[in-house]
């Protein structure tokens, strides 16, 4: 029934979610956890940091669908994304498209950022993205602006590359449209986090602080020589200081000439029996 996949989507997720918690992130982020802040020169940046394609070099873009919890009786929630990024105007431009849908329940997300790297080691950018739901003859639209930076640390050993980024998310608060109501609004998010590259592996930390709470995201990836250098990615997600609430994700990931193609699996350990969260993706680089 439409009213318990709506009930799911703005409340048993976590203490803190709320509507738009699903977006067109690729399976890529999702495996490693949306610890994702701190990375760079990718589509899916523009779900997490308006700099993070500051430096873009060329155009590419990618399309993820998902499959959200396929234990519901009533049938499952799909997701659908598109995200693009490209150089422009000596900065990097980056936008992104997802489309969530099930029985009586729509949400839309578009997200649109410009990066430019003010230093050799430092870029900053800006976001604007634009969420709005339907629920029946119940509606909404809100309007929230990001700011986004990442600094280059470098090397800080011969083989360890360490790269910072910063995050504030929705810096005007919640802009409800006329006729919306109250679930759905963002609050005001801040993230930190941090990638270490290290021999063809990469650990990725994200530390958000929202409504009160911290959420701790982190990932690692490296390449598998048994399976012709596909990407191995786990992650995990945990709220508050107890670590209540967590998340589980693993995936993996091949590039084929121009393309990539990336699978991701989620598990929610505290929604157990209604399945996990299944995220394919393709992605195309121009070169």
């Amino acid at each position: 029934m439409w009213w318990l996949t709506s009930w799911l989507l703005l409340a048993s997720v976590t203490p803190v979610v709320a509507a738009f918690e699903f977006t067109g992130q690729g399976a890529q982020s999702t495996a490693l956890g949306g610890a994702f802040t701190a990375r760079v020169k990718t589509a899916e940046t523009v779900w997490f940091n308006p700099a993070g394609n500051a430096r873009q070099g060329q155009w590419q873009a990618g399309t993820t669908h998902a499959l959200l919890y396929p234990g519901l009786d009533e049938g499952s929630p799909t997701l659908n994304g598109v995200a693009v990024t490209g150089p422009l105007q000596g900065g990097g431009l980056q936008a992104g498209l997802s489309f969530l849908g099930a029985e009586g329940w729509r949400e839309e997300v578009l997200s649109l950022g410009y990066g430019r790297a003010l230093h050799e080691r430092f870029a900053l950018g800006g976001g604007l993205r634009t969420s709005a739901w339907k629920a029946g003859d119940l509606s909404q639209r809100i309007w929230s602006l990001d700011v986004g930076g990442t600094w280059e640390v470098g090397y800080v050993h011969p083989q360890v590359y360490l790269r910072l980024g910063l995050v504030a998310k929705g810096l005007n608060g919640a802009n409800i449209a006329a006729g919306g109501q109250a679930a759905g609004g963002r609050d005001r998010e801040l993230v930190v986090a941090a990638s270490l590259s290290l021999a063809g592996k990469e650990v990725l930390i994200d530390i958000a602080r929202r409504d009160g709470r911290t959420q701790f995201r982190a990932g690692y990836e490296t390449r598998t020589v048994s399976l012709n250098g596909a990407r191995f990615r786990m992650g995990g997600t945990a709220i508050g200081s107890g670590f209540a609430d967590r998340e589980l994700n693993v995936g993996l990931g091949h590039d084929w000439k121009e393309w990539n193609f990336d699978y991701a699996y989620s598990y929610p350990l505290h929604l157990a029996g209604w399945g996990g969260v299944h995220r394919f993706s393709v992605g195309y680089r121009r070169r």
